[in-house]
């Protein structure tokens, strides 16, 4: 049972600061601008460069590439319409994020060639000297540097992706080694409990059988045939503990919290309607479930926020867990996984009654969807 579930993190939109900070660099620069035309001019290309910029980290590629190649050119322009103000600033950001549009290759090396020279060439035109046109060399220098930025991503996505991975099987080994020693427990209870009690009732009714042809009062009896009774409802107490000893006994829907907050990547958790009950094991089958979701989610979607949703109906438990795929930029953790993920959490849910789909969201990302029913209220 889950109440009252607060998402465990928030993802930082970063638009609240990145239009205030183009509008100043705009306002800056038609403010020392000089002359109307100017201003005007630079205004417009500074407006327009900082649009192309919001597109650099566009889902697809072919539009990253014409959002860079706008803020350069845009930028330069506005360097050349207004060369008192900042019209630098989409130029550099620009450069800087043409390894995520280019990818690498050819175009990202003719790119950086082309807009070095350009960049030098603006930069001492409206410097008035030769010296400026060093300025061009800071454009591979940001070129390398975002590359290296991006090596680096890789490799933290996919160590996350590997934690997943290895908190879901220390967490499986940890269950696993509980249940042997349930079982051991259950089969030293089986055998020297139950088997005691078994042949201490046996005992007990052979003593009745010769009291009775003996024809021993019932000051002898009855004490004979409550102890016979207590030996029997204790073998039938023993053989319930050991049956309940190996039934195994695994996480539930209460864990979803401290699974979603361990989850290397950003992951939200809700709930919503008026919780119910289910069995223990559609319990267990849904934290697996989500489980695996978060897993695939930190190694096919890096980046990417996961929507974990608890949804109560009346005679239904809904769960989806969806994610948007890769963030701009970033790519699916390279490992070939076993296969058996998505087929052992079906049969998992199956088995407790319920049913499990998963299939594409939205352009890039992915949603598994679980519909689990609930136990009546008694």
């Amino acid at each position: 049972m889950i109440l009252d579930l607060e998402p465990r993190s928030t993802s930082v939109n970063p638009v609240w600061w990145r239009i205030p900070a183009h509008l100043a660099l705009i306002a800056y620069t038609v403010a020392v601008s000089h002359g109307l035309a100017s201003r005007l001019a630079g205004g417009v290309l500074m407006g327009l460069a900082a649009i192309a910029v919001q597109f650099a980290g566009h889902p697809r590629r072919r539009v990253r590439q014409a959002a860079v190649i706008a803020a350069v050119v845009l930028g330069l322009a506005a360097c050349l319409a207004a060369p008192d103000g900042l019209a630098e600033v989409p130029v550099v950001i620009g450069a800087s994020r043409a390894p995520g549009a280019f990818e690498g290759g050819l175009a990202l090396r003719a790119f950086t060639v082309v807009v070095t020279v350009a960049f030098g060439a603006t930069i001492a035109y409206i410097s008035h000297s030769v010296a400026g046109a060093l300025a061009g060399v800071g454009v591979p220098l940001l070129v390398q540097r975002s590359i290296e930025h991006e090596a680096l991503v890789r490799e933290r996505d996919r160590a996350r992706a590997l934690l997943a991975e290895v908190q879901a099987g220390r967490e499986a080994e940890t269950q696993a080694a509980a249940l042997r020693e349930r079982g051991r427990i259950a089969r030293e209870m089986h055998d020297v409990l139950a088997h005691s009690l078994a042949g201490l009732s046996v005992q007990l009714q052979a003593v009745r059988a010769v009291a009775a042809r003996e024809r021993v009062g019932s000051a002898v009896l009855d004490p004979l045939d409550r102890a016979a009774q207590l030996a029997k409802d204790g073998v039938a107490e023993a053989r319930a503990a050991v049956s309940t000893l190996r039934d195994p006994v695994g996480l539930g829907l209460s864990d979803l919290p401290a699974l979603v907050e361990r989850h290397p990547g950003r992951a939200t958790l809700a709930a919503s309607g008026a919780a119910g009950q289910v069995s223990a094991e559609a319990g267990h089958a849904v934290y697996r479930a989500v489980q695996e979701a978060l897993t695939n989610s930190a190694r096919y979607a890096p980046g990417s926020d996961v929507a974990v949703l608890v949804a109560w109906a009346p005679s239904l438990l809904d769960v989806t867990v969806t994610n948007d795929g890769p963030a701009p930029g970033r790519e699916a953790v390279p490992g070939q996984g076993t296969g058996l993920g998505l087929a052992g959490m079906t049969e998992r849910v199956t088995a407790a009654g319920g049913t499990v789909t998963s299939g594409p969201h939205g352009e890039r990302g992915w949603r598994t969807h679980l519909e689990i029913p609930t136990l009546e209220d008694p």
